[in-house]
This record gives C-alpha cells, sequence and structure tokens, in this order.
C-alpha cells in the first residue's frame, strides 16, 4: 500500500504542478495515441466508483457508504478549487453542468446522512 500511495502522490504532483508534462505524459494534446482512451478511462472509473458506492449502500443502508461519498464530493469540490486557482475559470456549458453538481454534492449527501440518521432514530 505504502507504493501505491507513493505512485498517487507523484501522479497527482504530476497533474497540479507540471501541467505541460501531464498533458504529453496522458496524451491528452494532441491526443493521438491514447489520449482518447486515458480520457474515457478516467471520468468513466470515477463515475463507476461513485455508482458502485451507491448500489452498495442501498443494498446495505450502512451509512459508511454515504460517508465515502460525501468524502469523494469534498475531495472533488477541492481539487475543483485547486484547478481554477491555477487555470482559472471560464464560464463554458461544462462549468454549469459539472462545476454546481460537484461542489454541491458534499453538503447535499451531509442533508441527505442526516435525514436518515433521524429518521432511524
Amino acid at each position: 500500500m505504502i507504493f501505491a500511495i507513493l505512485v498517487f502522490l507523484t501522479l497527482l504532483s504530476i497533474v497540479n504542478f507540471f501541467p505541460d508534462f501531464a498533458y504529453d505524459f496522458y496524451d491528452l494534446n494532441p491526443g493521438s495515441e491514447h489520449g482518447q482512451n486515458n480520457f474515457i478511462t478516467y471520468p468513466s472509473a470515477f463515475y463507476l466508483f461513485s455508482i458502485y458506492i451507491c448500489f452498495r449502500y442501498l443494498g446495505s443502508n450502512d451509512l459508511k457508504y454515504i460517508d465515502t461519498l460525501i468524502i469523494f464530493c469534498i475531495l472533488i469540490a477541492f481539487m475543483r478549487t485547486v484547478g481554477i486557482i491555477t487555470s482559472g475559470l471560464y464560464i463554458t456549458p461544462f462549468t454549469i453542468l459539472a462545476f454546481i453538481p460537484e461542489y454541491l454534492g458534499g453538503p447535499i449527501l451531509i442533508y441527505i446522512k442526516k435525514m436518515v440518521e433521524r429518521q432511524s432514530n
């Protein structure tokens, strides 16, 4: 696990602090070799993980899955903020469709969790 943590920290550092290298490394610009595959893989893994956690909660009613989604949403909002600080903010349809749910996801899930806890007491 320590090796995995080091690998993920390295990739996180590359993406956040060395964007020119990251674009070449992930082949995002121009994306002629494996960039399209990376574009599909990383967001899809994020979405599939979230769907998996939702199904785990529905199958068990265990609030630890809601906690996991809350932490996930907070991390996404934090990293989105870092991205805005380092790269700027441009208003596009993506901004409206993605940023609003990313920032509201954590607070909404906290509210839902509190409602579920109240109903179970």
